[in-house]
């Protein structure tokens, strides 16, 4: 399969850039997945200090139930702008890693049919028809690797806005429904 170590040696660089082009995607998104929890923790952190500092402030029971009613609404702005942010990196996280996927299959086809090729040159006399039909079966593999592959990300593309809009309807039905509450609490009080 090789001719000479230089090949060989080729080779092996080729796949230690590999792994080292997947590992700098997996690390990115551990980076990406590492600063929206710190965000995220920054910001709980903030608005809780935030929260108890407008508790120690309260003189009445009227401030208090208009305080605790509108406690709720910030909670489930925050709680849905934090799941969209882990949806938005986990899809590009996805994203790369399927490009790279893609990539590989592209390579290793390229690879396997440019071996198909020097073998046809040095095989006996009759066998032109393997080789076409292994070439053709390499082709065919190509392509229907690249047909479900782009079905599967219109199809998952599709259903993940699907899952965004449906989560974004109940957010507001709870926002709805927390500004009710308000409304009945502030006027029964």
């Amino acid at each position: 399969m090789f001719t000479n170590t230089q090949d060989f040696s080729s080779l092996g660089q080729a796949q230690f850039d590999k792994a080292v082009r997947l590992s700098s995607i997996v690390l990115a998104s551990a980076e990406r997945f590492a600063n929206l929890h710190l965000d995220l923790t920054r910001k709980v952190l903030a608005d809780q200090a935030q929260t108890f500092k407008a508790l120690g402030e309260i003189k009445d029971v009227k401030a208090f139930a208009e305080f605790q009613s509108g406690l709720a609404q910030p909670s489930i702005d925050q709680a849905f702008s934090a799941a969209r942010n882990v949806y938005d990196a986990a899809v590009q996280t996805q994203n790369e890693l399927a490009a790279f996927v893609e990539e590989q299959v592209a390579e290793t086809n390229k690879a396997l049919l440019n071996s198909i090729d020097r073998f046809s040159k040095n095989a006996p006399a009759g066998s032109d028809i393997a080789v076409s039909a292994l070439k053709t079966l390499v082709n065919s593999s190509s392509a229907a690797f690249e047909s479900v592959s782009k079905t599967a990300k219109k199809v998952g593309a599709e259903i993940a806005e699907a899952s965004v809009e449906a989560a974004t309807n109940s957010a507001k039905a709870a926002s709805a429904a927390v500004s009710r509450a308000k409304k009945t609490t502030t006027a029964s009080v």
